[in-house]
């Protein structure tokens, strides 16, 4: 395809038309995008590295965490990765407007803080592989025992963020459930990397198998190399590819 008779801004528009990860993860909202991110096999010995029998939303102090407590059945969890003084961050989310998620507010205070690695064990070399501290927000586990949900639900993001969390299906046995409203059910299946939108339709979780359901949740730089370049590849395969 020959351009050099046409007009300067078509031409530009044509050339240098690019992947954009803002335009993928914030402007268009999709609901999710399956990455290609091998973080390798998860033994037993990384599962128990996971467990915790914290409701995880304890240490984030959250105020209506026992009002809504109806709406949460069994979930728990722990933080991997995330403030080193964790009570000043806290102090300091607190302290603005927040009715913000957690993962918004790891992104909105990254620069501002010292953050860390809890402890140092094989989970950790796994994510340090693929994405280094720098490009690092958060690391959650969390755990859902059989017959353990979610209630439908929306999270809410300082800098308007759609796609955002990137979550690894450690152990995900068949009856489990991730529902997004008016987008049916993700189709996760165990060791799928999936980048999920949070933030742009309820969502909502339940744990239908007879084993505990394991995940891994992390917020990172989307434009770190190996993750920018995954996700435009499924960006790809999703729009391009029959």
């Amino acid at each position: 395809m020959t351009t050099d008779k046409l007009p300067k801004l078509l031409k530009d528009a044509i050339e240098k038309n690019a992947y954009d990860i803002e335009i993928i993860t914030k402007k268009l909202k999709l609901p999710w995008l399956k990455l290609d991110l091998n973080f390798g096999s998860w033994t037993n010995k990384d599962c128990e590295i996971l467990y915790s029998s914290d409701d995880w939303r304890t240490k984030w102090q959250f105020p209506d965490a026992e009002k809504n407590s109806y709406q949460v059945k069994n979930w728990q969890g722990k933080i991997l990765f995330g403030p080193a003084d964790f009570q000043k961050f806290l102090e300091l989310s607190r302290a603005q407007e927040h009715d913000h998620d957690e993962d918004s507010k790891c992104r909105k205070y990254r620069t501002k803080l010292e953050y860390c690695w809890y402890s140092t064990n094989s989970v950790t070399e796994k994510i340090k592989q693929l994405i280094p501290d720098d490009d690092l927000n958060l690391v959650n586990s969390y755990i859902l025992p059989p017959g353990g949900y979610v209630f439908p639900h929306r999270d809410y993001a300082i800098d308007d963020m759609g796609l955002a969390k990137i979550y690894i299906a450690v152990k995900w046995s068949e009856g489990n459930v991730f529902g997004q409203y008016g987008c049916g059910n993700i189709p996760i299946k165990q060791g799928d990397v999936f980048l999920i939108n949070n933030y742009s339709l309820p969502h909502w979780v339940y744990n239908g198998s007879n084993e505990d359901r394991i995940v891994v949740d992390i917020s990172a730089n989307l434009h770190s190399p190996k993750i920018k370049q995954s996700i435009i590849k499924a960006f790809k395969k999703g729009f391009y590819e029959s």
